[in-house]
This record gives C-alpha cells, sequence and structure tokens, in this order.
C-alpha cells in the first residue's frame, strides 16, 4: 500500500473507495511518510463505511416482517429497537448473520475475507443500562 502511495499519490480500498496522500514521499532511510495513515485508512474505512451497512442492511431486511427496527447506527454498532415480544427473534438473526458475515462480505465485494468478525448483542432500556447477551 505504501508503494502504490508513493506511485500513485492514492490507496485504494478493497470497496473501491480511494483515499488521496498527494504528499507522501519515499524518505532517504526507505521508509514512508503517512505510512500510519496509509496503513490504518483502508482497514477502518473497509470496516465503518463499507461492511457496517452492509450487515445493517442484512438485519434490516431480516427484521422487515417484525415490529422490531433497525433505528440508528453509530460508527460500529446497530442500534435496534426490539418489540418486548421479539427479543429471541432478534437475537436469533444476530446469531444467523454473524454464521453469514464473512460470506456476504465475500459475495458483495469479490474478495475472499478471512478476518475474524463478531456482532455481539446487548439489551437495555437505554445505553447507559444494556447488559451483554451474547
Amino acid at each position: 500500500m505504501a508503494k502504490e502511495a508513493v506511485n500513485t499519490g492514492k490507496i485504494k480500498t478493497p470497496s473501491g473507495r480511494e483515499f488521496a496522500f498527494p504528499d507522501v514521499k519515499r524518505k532517504r532511510n526507505g521508509t514512508v511518510s503517512y505510512f500510519t495513515q496509509i496503513k490504518n485508512y483502508p482497514v477502518q474505512s473497509f470496516a465503518t463505511a463499507d461492511i457496517v451497512p452492509l450487515i445493517l442492511m442484512k438485519i434490516d431486511d431480516l427484521l422487515k416482517t417484525m415490529q422490531s427496527c433497525v433505528v440508528n447506527s453509530v460508527h460500529d454498532s446497530i442500534v435496534i429497537d426490539v418489540h418486548p415480544e421479539e427479543e429471541k427473534q432478534v437475537l436469533y438473526i444476530i446469531t444467523l448473520v454473524n454464521s453469514q458475515m464473512n460470506g456476504l462480505i465475500e459475495n458483495h465485494f469479490g474478495i475472499t475475507f478471512n478476518v475474524p468478525l463478531l456482532l455481539e448483542a446487548k439489551i437495555g432500556d437505554n445505553w447507559l443500562d444494556t447488559k451483554d447477551v451474547s
């Protein structure tokens, strides 16, 4: 990626998102300026701007026949308003999406994805009072 940034002035994520590094340079000692950003931007971007929305849409699709619904997303969190009678079904959907996640990413972006990811469920009347449930 550093070589790509030096040669082209930009880097590209697996989804095609590009980040410009117009001032990147290879230093005399062989290192590259902005190296931390060059290696972090694609990872952070792919996770929060590509994977989270993909998973959010999958969960939203699975909830469409229920009273529970996605109401918000914050960074890497998806907030679901869970109808009291649907708690078990919503937790099942989260478990199901967990089992399908790498395949969803591979199918959507056309890449082999071997990083372990896990949705964690917390439930509560508000964010302050949430408790782990999975």
